[in-house]
C-alpha cells in the first residue's frame, strides 16, 4: 500500500468507525478526508500531524489530527503504510475532541472490538 492509498483507505475507516460508535450523535459523524501537513518522524512521540475534513449531513468542519506512528523512522519511504490502517474488528485506536475539532489515531492502541 502506498501513501495516497493509505490516506484515502483511512477516511473511509474513519467513516466505518464513527458509524460503530455507541453514541447517536457521533454515528452520523464522517470523514471527506485527510490532509496531512507535517511529518515528525524522528521526534521522540513520532506521529504526522495535518487536516482532516469531518463531516455532519452536509455540514463540513476542518479539524486537526495526529497520527501516531510506532516508533521513529527515518524517512517517508520507509513508513509501512499498510501497519498503519486499522483493521475492521478492532476498536480503541481513535480519540476525538469535538470541542476542540481534533482526533488522534494510534494505531498500536487497538484491541479486538468484541460488540
Amino acid at each position: 500500500m502506498n501513501e495516497a492509498d493509505f490516506w484515502l483507505r483511512l477516511e473511509f475507516r474513519l467513516c466505518s468507525e464513527f458509524a460503530g460508535m455507541a453514541d447517536r450523535h457521533l454515528r452520523y459523524l464522517w470523514c471527506d478526508g485527510f490532509g496531512p501537513e507535517r511529518y515528525h518522524l524522528g521526534d521522540f512521540e513520532p506521529r504526522i500531524t495535518g487536516h482532516v475534513w469531518i463531516c455532519n449531513g452536509d455540514k463540513q468542519d476542518k479539524w486537526e489530527f495526529t497520527l501516531f506512528l510506532p516508533h521513529p523512522i527515518g524517512s517517508r519511504d520507509e513508513i509501512d503504510w499498510a501497519s498503519l490502517l486499522p483493521p475492521g474488528n478492532v476498536t480503541r485506536w481513535l480519540a476525538f475532541d469535538s470541542r476542540g475539532k481534533r482526533i488522534q489515531i494510534e494505531p498500536a492502541a487497538a484491541v479486538p472490538d468484541l460488540a
